[in-house]
């Protein structure tokens, strides 16, 4: 069997609810959350990231896929 994670790093501002409840219905099996500090890598997605996944858990069921792509996971609570 094969499981899909599907990353939401480039979900259109504002489209958020439409796509995350477009991917619920298409089955997705785990929305894939980049967490990203700035520093071990140049992006800095955590506060982005850390509202869509409030947001997911507040309307959804499916799991969160969490990458951690951080210099030190205590930064990340």
């Amino acid at each position: 069997m094969v499981e899909v994670s599907t990353s939401i790093l480039s979900i259109k501002e504002g489209k958020e609810a439409d796509t995350f409840l477009n991917l619920e219905v298409a089955k997705t099996d785990y929305f894939h959350i980049d967490v990203m500090d700035g520093k071990f890598v140049e992006k800095n997605t955590y506060q982005k990231m850390f509202e869509n996944a409030a947001y997911i858990k507040r309307i959804s069921n499916i799991p969160l896929d969490i990458h951690l792509m951080v210099e030190d996971v205590r930064s990340c609570s």
